[in-house]
């Protein structure tokens, strides 16, 4: 070990640490990974470390690509020199995968210059979609809007643009939040087009907004003016248009963003464009109050599929040392009414074991029907005519019901709502409903803070049956509705015997014509 690596391990707290203690630790580690209980065996996750935001997604030379913001400290000759401090910023991490189910990780693709002049990092950006060379749009603090390239095909070489930073805050327009960028290009006109900021501060364009610019070069930008103007009939005016991804779907357009308050969401709209003008004719949103799922991205891959991954955050206790995981690969489409359509990528059929059927389950009022199903891995579909009643699913249930995560379908309200107020025994687990901030700027009662349920809008149209695909992977749960909605809910059960599944009806009766339960195979090592 040279000076500077001992200086370095003192400064980091690694001094004295040998070769064999090093590969004892990094064993010790793994394993309490891979036994962590809340630790998804089949999801996207980081093979250690925590991330965020979900950025660039691009299907490129065969392969789904998947960047996403990470954490590190700045390299070893940088803290000895002092020219920049041991705290760790945003990098940019990155995945890929042939089949979007087994995934390898590559080196990291954005690093901050480890001189002083990127303090926080790099921040969250976007692949330019239809861009002549793979390219990122990103945002660094402190500097402004900024573009790499590359041009390996496993993309893990990315150049920094001479022009950079190509947008700065100084030179935009006033009413300008330069931040979050997304691009596209037009191939008939040969023009880049980017949406910077999260909000813009036009008059009348208040709440999520963003800005429209574009470029013939990557280099020079015109400002073109606010790109959409935001609805109070959809949206709160706290709402901001962050982490945008703005494509056609069907005949329709959509923006998909990220919104920083009332509470971190995903949320979206269909529209069409008038000129260089986004119209929002229809909103949804994929959080509610109780949930983490934020920060989503999509591509369009070779089949022609628009495939979506958000980020869902931590709510309850890991092992330390990770955090964070992506949803399941999504495919979006549009239904024959013109609504998003949602539904799970059928590549996660590959990981389906011991397939179970039960048929003909009716439910009663009131009562329960334990099924002979054990599990914290699985996939469960369900079939069941309609009904007015309340169907209940219960998953990661104890064998005494003390511990359980109810998802609850409600016809007669309208709603889809994961009740996750026993999935911890020992205490009535709640999730914050808003931002700290939003509490406080709004003057929210505290009474208000917390809930134990996360409830989205779904209805069922008269006579329509009702299909579930329930995906259970230890700690987090999604659960897709008749292709046209679905919510995601992190869960830390506390109990090793919380494995048992159960059905009920409430309020009527529901029949269930058919249950199917999968063991799912383990992907991730570790």
């Amino acid at each position: 070990m040279t000076t500077d690596d001992k200086e370095i391990d003192a400064k980091i707290g690694r001094e004295g640490l040998t070769q064999a203690d090093r590969e004892r630790g990094t064993r010790e580690f793994r394993d309490a990974l891979r036994n962590d209980p809340a630790r998804p065996k089949w999801h996207l996750l980081p093979p250690e470390g925590f991330w965020n935001d979900i950025n660039g997604t691009i299907f490129w030379k065969g392969r789904y690509h998947v960047f996403f913001l990470g954490r590190r400290s700045p390299d070893r000759e940088a803290i000895v020199s002092g020219k920049d401090s041991i705290n760790a910023r945003e990098v940019w991490l990155h995945a890929s995968s042939r089949d979007l189910v087994h995934w390898v990780h590559h080196p990291i693709a954005l690093i901050p210059a480890w001189d002083g002049s990127m303090p926080n990092g790099i921040y969250s950006g976007d692949m330019i979609a239809d861009a002549p060379q793979p390219t990122i749009i990103v945002h660094i603090p402190k500097q402004g809007t900024c573009i790499y390239t590359a041009d390996d095909d496993m993309l893990d070489n990315w150049k920094w643009h001479p022009a950079n930073p190509v947008i700065t805050q100084e030179k935009a327009p006033k009413e300008v939040t330069v931040f979050d960028p997304t691009g596209w290009y037009d191939k008939e006109e040969k023009t880049y087009y980017a949406l910077i900021g999260n909000k813009n501060r036009t008059p009348g364009f208040e709440g999520d907004t963003s800005s429209l610019f574009k470029s013939t070069d990557l280099a020079t930008w015109e400002y073109v003016g606010p790109f959409y103007k935001s609805e109070r009939k959809w949206t709160e005016e706290a709402c901001d248009c962050a982490c945008p991804d703005f494509y056609p779907l069907g005949d329709k357009k959509m923006l998909l963003m990220h919104s920083h308050k009332p509470y971190y969401m995903a949320q979206y709209y269909l529209g069409h464009l008038d000129g260089e003008r986004f119209i929002p004719e229809l909103h949804g949103r994929m959080t509610w109050p109780g949930g983490s799922l934020c920060a989503p991205e999509t591509l369009l891959d070779d089949k022609g599929r628009r495939v979506f991954w958000g980020w869902v955050y931590e709510q309850g206790p890991v092992t330390p040392g990770w955090g964070s995981v992506a949803t399941l690969p999504r495919v979006f489409d549009l239904d024959v009414k013109g609504r998003l359509k949602i539904t799970p990528a059928p590549e996660l059929e590959t990981l389906r074991m011991n397939p179970r059927r039960f048929d003909g389950i009716a439910l009663a009022d009131g009562g329960e029907h334990v099924l002979d199903v054990r599990g914290d891995s699985l996939e469960i579909d369900i079939d069941a005519e309609y009904s007015a009643a309340d169907l209940i699913v219960t998953v990661r249930r104890s064998p005494d019901a003390q511990e359980a995560t109810a998802v609850i379908i409600s016809p007669a309200k309208g709603t889809m709502t994961v009740d996750f107020s026993k999935s911890r025994q020992g205490q009535a687990v709640k999730f914050p409903r808003f931002r700290k901030e939003y509490n406080d700027s709004e003057k929210i009662p505290e009474s208000e803070w917390y809930t134990s349920q996360q409830a989205a809008s779904f209805k069922l149209e008269q006579d329509e049956p009702l299909r579930l695909r329930i995906f259970l992977d230890r700690s987090i749960l999604e659960v897709f509705a008749n292709e046209r909605q679905c919510i995601t809910q992190r869960i830390y059960p506390s109990r090793t015997d919380s494995l048992g599944v159960s059905l009920a009806a409430r309020g009527g009766k529901v029949n269930v014509r058919s249950f199917t339960v999968y063991e799912m195979e383990r992907v991730n090592s570790w």
